[in-house]
This record gives structure tokens, sequence and C-alpha cells, in this order.
């Protein structure tokens, strides 16, 4: 969860995942995936832009996956649902509750001579093994049933030709976010006619 103040001391509280959050939950998903060994920094599979430049492979013979995970515009994103509830805790403030669908693009770049393979084992894995796809829904994450096709295309470096083949999915991230208002405990309501005030009362909140 991450929370927003705001200058008149208002909190938004968001399930949405940053990018460093989204990062930490497929890097080790996707060694999982290639049934290799889970730990933390693995060089097998990189995320992009690290803060030391961009990663590469060493030799055509290097079999390494690189990870980016983007945001994306699209239909879904743009309608939010509004739920507004009583806080039985505290008689004077409600919770605003807004819940929307996010789209995030994600993206294995895969460079080796088993690159093809690996990336029919990611696939195979995100569509086929319940294991994968329900670690992931517990991070709200769910990825659209779009069986794209890895895409091979060998990359021509310094003179040597590297195996690369790119895989991309869409997945929908659920995210609620709430807000607490004050709530109004009375209001006074004054009424008027032509010759001075007709009358004066004051509604309450209950």
């Amino acid at each position: 969860m991450t929370t927003t103040t705001y200058p008149n001391t208002q909190q938004l509280v968001s399930s949405a995942l940053t990018i460093p959050q989204i990062n930490a939950i497929l890097q080790p998903l996707t060694l999982g995936m290639l049934g290799l060994l889970v730990e933390i920094n693995s060089s097998a599979v990189r995320v992009e832009w690290p803060k030391e430049g961009a990663p590469f492979v060493s030799t055509p013979d290097d079999d390494v996956c690189f990870l980016k995970c983007v945001p994306e515009d699209g239909e879904y994103n743009k309608v939010r649902d509004k739920a507004v509830i009583q806080n039985d805790d505290d008689a004077e403030s409600i919770t605003e509750r807004f819940s929307y669908t996010r789209i995030w693009r994600i993206t294995w770049c895969l460079y080796g001579p088993n690159s093809t393979d690996r990336a029919r084992a990611i696939k195979s894995a995100i569509f086929e093994v319940d294991y994968f796809l329900d670690l992931l829904s517990l991070s709200q994450l769910f990825p659209i049933s779009e069986y794209g096709e890895p895409v091979r295309a060998p990359e021509n470096i310094d003179g040597q030709w590297f195996e690369r083949v790119d895989y991309d999915v869409t997945m929908y991230e659920f995210v609620v976010e709430t807000i607490i208002d004050q709530s109004v405990e009375s209001m006074e309501v004054k009424t008027f006619e032509r010759s001075g005030q007709f009358a004066d009362f004051t509604v309450t909140g209950t």
C-alpha cells in the first residue's frame, strides 16, 4: 500500500503497484517459470534500466532474460467505480472507495542459444500452470487470455549474431484506493421571502 498525504490532511491509500514492486514480483516468478533457482539479484533474469546502465550479455552463448514492466493506456483504465462507506468506529467520517483496472505491458527479452525454448516455457507457465496464476492473483495481477507468439529476432552485435526472442503479455491489475472525508454533523438552513426570513432550522447528519 502507498499513502499520499494532501495539504488538507486527507490521505489517499492506494494498492497500486510501484515499478520496483512489480519488478520484485515478476523477477522471481520468471526464474521459477524457467525452472531456475529463485534467488535475489539473479544474473539469469535481469530488470531493465538498472542504475548501473543498460544491461547486456557477454557472449552469444549466454542465456539471459531481461524483464520490463510498463504501464499502458487502454479502454479499461478509464473507468473508476466509487462507493461511499460510513465508518462505524468514527461517526464523523466517511470513506470514499475507488476501484479501477490498471494495464501493464510485461516484456521478456531473451538472449542466448536457448532463447526460443525459454520464451515457450514462460508462455506455457503463464497460461497453463495454476501455481503461477495463483501467485500473480495474490498481487491482483491477471494476464489477459491473448496467446501471442514469442517473436524471434536475432541481433547482429559487433559482427556476431546473438539469438534473441521477445515475448510480451498484457496484465490487468485490480487497484483499490480509499480516502477518508469528514462528514457533516449538522447544517443550518435559512429560507427567506420578500418580507424577510421565513424559517431557520438545522439539519443533522443522523
